[in-house]
């Protein structure tokens, strides 16, 4: 039957388009073929019409050949562009981490807090960055599948929503795009790339009901599958919808390896091990590099494959060199094939670069891999919710806190749950929970989680000044865990309460030494600056000397310049103090906190007065 209507059928889902359309009124494509009268005849009533029609298509098909050699020359400079772009992204990388390295060691950048704060930017640039790429990309889509009647004023939302975005308004992006759903409700290109600017800005409800909107009005629809997926991953109550947007993502792209990660850490959370390892399998199949051989080694890890986790997670570091999450990964492999020397060398090498993080701590102490796991991960199913817990707890919201701990509880109790019910209680009441957090820090539970409670405990105590408990409660922890790392730091606590108090004596100057000279890694700063104060308090001036005197020049810290300059003072060096006391004012505070470095130029400049006075006969 003739069709006397122009248009053409799409070449991809074989949709009628009426018109003069260059795409597909359904699923969006650009047409081929070019629009005009089609009719579908059993013969051809003429030779001629056969002949017009193959020289058409043999010119359609020239011109497509044409383009395609336009279009690989096009991907050939573009992937140059592309080398470039990351031999210069090395070279700065590079050229930065050598920057903080010898900032560093001079003494004149906190490494730590520079990491946190760069993050945290990156973090925030980053999201603003991907938000924009993907409007930019997405926004073309948009218009080709609209109402005519709402074209303008689709126009006129994106021009405006560009332009958000362009001052860093992420959630007024959302908002006035979103603004334009009613005028094409069906465009689920339009609902997509709206969703996406919502889960960028944070408001997930809004976004994740968005995005079941598109893949609802568009099943193939790549994209929209993924952000429903990560969206659903983070909730465990719905990892099961999260796995099949998974499913539906990797089977609309077979060669794409971005679904299988996600599938197999949800499945690695969810304790699916032989799942998540088919999926890292065949992720690193799709795309063999530093982060999926990560992810490889670390459901090896899961599963106690101690043995196939070590290769995977060397080759890993040969894509990620010096990576934070390579490395420990490494050594926690080694721990767990009970290579204790190995995995400490690395833990070390970590520490001294992220002095004090909590996690290399945990597995520092860690006596056996379980009770790494049970400390720092929870049960199956509960490490999300007390992670958030602990943030929770971190920013003083208990009942929501609590919330979180109660639906961890009934997954399974761990290690982990046990310590953060503990903190929860002692922030509620801590005199009623003081004698639980000293039975907890001496339990045979974890050394650090119970050095963390040791320090609840001592905070509390010292804050009241109640030196006899104190020193029972020190004791009673050095006694049950004296080779963990919260002895060392235990151990300096101790000695700095005693010198605040004013109690110190020639034996605690010992101890004071025997500590520096054996720092847990990447604290030697915090040994050293407290055997400063113990010299001092005791007219050790010459061994302060001996102690920063080479140091000063690498390390030009207010505290350094501070008990250098009291040592001066001390041994009548009255003028070189004076000069020395004065730099220090605007010496850089290094690990002092705020109230910390106050309180240290408050001494500088009552020192500096007192030199000023004339020598006393």
């Amino acid at each position: 039957m003739a069709n006397d209507l122009p248009g053409s059928y799409c070449q991809n889902c074989l949709t009628w388009n009426p018109g003069d359309r260059e795409t597909c009124v359904k699923c969006g494509t650009r047409l081929l073929i070019l629009a005009g009268d089609q009719t579908w005849e059993d013969e051809p009533e003429e030779a001629e019409g056969g002949e017009d029609l193959e020289e058409h298509l043999l010119e359609r098909i020239t011109g497509l050949e044409e383009t395609l050699r336009r279009v690989e020359t096009y991907l050939e400079t573009v992937s140059d562009q592309l080398g470039k772009l990351e031999r210069s992204e090395v070279m700065l990388r590079n050229g930065l981490m050598a920057l903080v390295q010898e900032m560093e060691q001079k003494r004149q950048l906190d490494a730590h807090a520079f990491s946190e704060r760069w993050e945290h930017l990156v973090e925030e640039n980053l999201n603003l960055i991907s938000a924009r790429e993907l409007f930019t990309r997405y926004r073309a889509r948009i218009l080709p599948i609209a109402r005519p009647k709402s074209m303008s004023q689709l126009k006129r939302a994106l021009l405006e929503t560009t332009a958000l975005l362009e001052s860093a308004d992420l959630p007024g992006a959302a908002q006035r795009l979103g603004q334009a759903l009613p005028l094409d409700p069906k465009n689920y290109e339009l609902i997509f790339t709206v969703a996406s600017l919502h889960e960028a800005a944070q408001n997930f409800e809004e976004a994740e009901s968005l995005a079941r909107k598109a893949v609802g009005l568009s099943p193939r629809h790549f994209e929209a599958w993924m952000l429903l997926a990560k969206l659903l991953q983070e909730l465990p109550e719905r990892a099961d919808q999260a796995i099949e947007a998974m499913h539906q993502a990797a089977d609309l792209r077979p060669d794409d390896p971005e679904p299988r990660m996600m599938l197999a850490e949800l499945l690695l959370e969810q304790e699916d091990l032989q799942g998540a390892l088919e999926a890292a399998q065949e992720a690193v199949v799709r795309r063999k590099d530093g982060e999926t051989l990560l992810l490889l080694g670390q459901v090896h890890l899961a599963r106690g494959e101690s043995a196939l986790a070590v290769p995977v997670l060397k080759d890993a570091s040969a894509y990620l060199p010096g990576d934070l999450h390579v490395r420990e990964a490494l050594a926690e492999a080694y721990l767990l094939q009970d290579e204790r020397p190995k995995a400490f060398a690395i833990l070390h090498e970590l520490l001294l670069q992220n002095p004090g993080d909590p996690q290399l701590l945990l597995m520092l102490d860690a006596e056996t891999h379980p009770q790494l796991r049970e400390a720092r991960d929870g049960k199956p199913g509960t490490q999300t919710l007390l992670d958030e817990a602990e943030t929770l707890l971190d920013e003083d919201q208990l009942e929501s806190a609590a919330l979180l701990l109660k639906r961890a509880r009934r997954k399974g109790r761990s290690q982990r749950l046990e310590w953060l019910e503990l903190r929860l209680a002692f922030l509620r009441q801590p005199e009623k929970t003081l004698k639980a957090a000293l039975d907890f820090a001496c339990s045979d539970r974890h050394p650090r989680l119970c050095f963390l409670a040791l320090r609840l405990v001592l905070e509390h105590l010292m804050a009241q000044k109640r030196e006899p408990e104190i020193a029972r409660a020190l004791d009673a922890f050095l006694t049950r865990h004296p080779k963990s790392s919260g002895a060392w730091e235990a151990a300096l606590m101790r000695l700095a309460y005693r010198l605040m108090n004013g109690q110190v004596t020639e034996q605690d100057l010992v101890e004071v030494r025997r500590l520096h000279a054996h720092p847990l890694p990447g604290l030697e700063p915090r040994a050293r600056t407290l055997l400063g104060q113990y010299l001092l308090a005791l007219k050790h001036h010459q061994d302060v000397l001996d102690l920063l005197d080479p140091l000063l020049e690498k390390e030009p810290t207010l505290i350094n310049h501070f008990q250098l300059g009291a040592a001066l003072a001390g041994l009548g060096e009255r003028e070189e103090a004076r000069i020395l006391l004065k730099a220090g004012l605007e010496a850089d505070p290094g690990d002092l906190n705020e109230s910390q470095a106050k309180g240290v130029r408050s001494q500088i400049r009552g020192l500096m007065k007192e030199l000023d006075e004339p020598p006393q006969p």
